[in-house]
């Protein structure tokens, strides 16, 4: 009887224990970390593919090679037809479970169905990562991608590109993106802001972003145009403004923000918006006397500091609401969450209510600390 059930449970342990019959060795496989698409301005297929990735024999104190990074393209009717074409003149598999960096070709974003082509495919392939970030090329993906090597703080593994929207994470100068986020914006407000990039010298610079509205292209916003968003969505971790006091420059450094929102149905559709900001005075050059010791002075910076953030949010509110009708600041969003009866009588027409809307800012700047004093 023992003999029976030994053999029982070996015959078993045979059926459940299987081998990996698709096994593949890591070093028989590619791992692009960078991808890039563009419209092909020439003749053939539709798109140019750029994919980037590392040479594993540059690796390690052993490397036997110096070239870190490969690049090669293809031109292809869609993204996964130029990968398969890939497969073809590379020596081994593509695997893009480890993709980083999806960047998009300035004459790409322009075709509302080009993007929504991309997005769709990228979400519904298994393999690739949803936190894949997004980038928009100031010209052609390509060149970005080519010039990636020559960078001086190229990383072989993660890439340039992924390596600083990661480690800049904190500034207000853009707001990294991936694909999820980019889907969801859009679900949620019907806008998203993906960040631009352009080579610099010696490194990318990555500022501003591009502003799509239900997956159309409608334009640039640059830099302080972007953390002024962030400040009207309370998403400003660091950010250093710069203000007029006493005909000279003070330096304000936030150090932390916040923000309280009040919709008022009365006729028109009005929305109070409070920022309040703590932070830092880094620069000022005082006169005969301490003056950043005087209360009464600081509380006349803390002004000066608030109508230069209240201007600055201005600016970009009259262009999201005059020029862009666009929602990039998630008053739509806030109205659907905590009122719901308002946002079904909003709902529909939302974009020319928000652009008609009478939206209040104010701020409320603090100065936490003053640096050592003499």
């Amino acid at each position: 009887m023992k003999k029976i059930i030994s053999i029982f449970i070996i015959l078993t342990l045979i059926l459940v224990t299987t081998g990996c019959w698709d096994m593949v060795e890591i070093n028989q496989r590619l791992f692009p970390y960078s991808i890039g698409v563009d419209l092909n301005e020439g003749e053939g297929a539709r798109y140019v593919i750029t994919i980037s990735y590392p040479n594993i024999n540059a690796i390690g104190k052993n490397a036997t090679q110096k070239d870190r990074v490969y690049i090669v393209s293809t031109i292809a009717s869609s993204v996964f037809e130029g990968i398969r074409q890939l497969y073809t003149r590379l020596p081994y598999e593509l695997y893009f479970k480890h993709l980083r960096v999806v960047v998009l070709g300035k004459n790409l974003i322009e075709d509302e169905k080009t993007i929504r082509e991309i997005m769709d495919g990228m979400n519904r392939d298994f393999i690739i990562n949803k936190k894949v970030r997004l980038v928009v090329a100031e010209d052609k993906a390509k060149d970005l991608l080519l010039f990636v090597p020559e960078s001086k703080r190229q990383e072989v593994i993660d890439g340039t590109i992924f390596t600083m929207l990661r480690e800049s994470k904190d500034t207000s100068r853009y707001t990294p993106k991936t694909i999820t986020d980019f889907i969801s914006d859009t679900d949620i407000s019907n806008v998203t802001i993906v960040p631009r990039a352009i080579p610099n010298e010696d490194d990318i610079k990555f500022f501003g972003g591009a502003v799509f509205k239900d997956y159309s292209f409608i334009g640039n916003i640059g830099e302080i145009d972007n953390r002024g968003i962030l400040l009207m969505k309370g998403k400003v971790k660091k950010a250093l403004i710069d203000a007029h006091f006493e005909d000279v420059s003070i330096s304000y450094q936030i150090t932390a923000s916040k923000l309280k929102r009040e919709i008022i149905k009365d006729g028109n559709l009005k929305i109070k918006l409070k920022i309040e900001t703590e932070g830092t005075l880094e620069e000022y050059i005082q006169k005969e006397k301490v003056e950043a010791n005087n209360l009464k002075k600081l509380e006349e910076m803390e002004k000066a500091i608030e109508k230069a953030i209240k201007d600055e949010v201005d600016n970009i509110l009259e262009i999201l609401q005059k020029k862009y009708k666009a929602d990039a600041i998630g008053i739509g969003e806030h109205i659907s969450k905590f009122h719901p009866k308002l946002w079904k009588e909003v709902s529909k027409d939302w974009d020319q209510i928000f652009s008609e809307a009478d939206i209040e800012i104010e701020v409320d700047a603090k100065i936490r600390r003053r640096g050592l004093m003499q």
